[in-house]
């Protein structure tokens, strides 16, 4: 079996860190992560999910996205959970975004920024 790996990632400029990881066990991610309520539901019904937590050995906060499978690392997976991820991000912040004369524009670029993490994780670049 292959060794389990956390992908922990730093976007700097917001105070949160992400994290990518593949696994179809609650456990490792009970294991691993503070997060509120159980996620028994998400592994049941999605290739992937993504929930806010805390690091347990760090203590730092974040945002995870787990994904089932390797496989499941889809484009169309890797943009959707992106979104979910960054959304996260912006509320954790009290952030907010707009949709006239650029006003999504960080929310643009955090977005792809997350998608190139996981890119990164699906290609074994990281």
């Amino acid at each position: 079996m292959a060794k389990l790996i956390i992908h922990e990632f730093d976007p700097v400029i917001y105070p949160r860190k992400v994290w990518v990881i593949i696994t179809g066990s609650e456990t490792i991610l009970r294991d691993n992560f503070k997060y509120d309520g159980g996620l028994r539901r998400a592994f049941d019904s999605s290739d992937a999910f993504v929930f806010g937590c805390q690091n347990k050995e760090s203590l730092m906060n974040g945002v995870c996205v787990c994904f089932l499978k390797k496989s499941s690392m889809s484009v169309k997976n890797i943009a959707h959970e992106s979104v979910h991820i960054a959304s996260q991000i912006f509320s954790d912040c009290n952030m907010t975004m707009g949709f006239e004369d650029g006003k999504d524009e960080h929310y643009a670029y955090l977005v792809g920024w997350i998608a190139e993490c996981c890119e990164k994780v699906k290609l074994n670049k990281e």
